[in-house]
C-alpha cells in the first residue's frame, strides 16, 4: 500500500508545479497589461470588430462559391437546348 502514498505525493508535486506555472503566467499578463488604458482597449475592440466583419464577408463569399443556385440538371438541359441552335451566318 506504500505505492498509493507515493502516487499521491507525485500528484501533489505535479499539482503544485502546475499552480506555480499558472501563477507566473497570470503575473506576466498583469504586468504586460498594466499600461493599457481605455482608449487602447476601445481601439482593440474596433480592430477586432473589423476583422470579424472581414472574416464573415470572406466566409460568405466562399459559401456562395460552393452553393449552386441553379440545379445541375437544369444547367444540363439548357446546354442541350443550346446545342440544337444553328449559328447565324453573316453574309454580305
Amino acid at each position: 500500500m506504500e505505492y498509493v502514498n507515493y502516487i499521491a505525493l507525485g500528484c501533489s508535486i505535479v499539482a503544485l508545479a502546475l499552480s506555480l506555472i499558472a501563477g507566473a503566467r497570470v503575473g506576466k499578463f498583469v504586468n504586460s497589461t498594466k499600461d493599457t488604458d481605455w482608449e487602447t482597449l476601445a481601439n482593440l475592440t474596433g480592430d477586432i470588430a473589423a476583422l470579424k466583419r472581414t472574416c464573415q464577408t470572406l466566409n460568405n463569399r466562399l459559401n456562395g462559391m460552393n452553393k449552386a443556385t441553379i440545379p445541375q440538371e437544369q444547367i444540363i438541359q439548357q446546354m442541350l437546348q443550346h446545342q440544337n441552335v444553328e449559328p447565324i451566318s453573316r453574309g454580305g
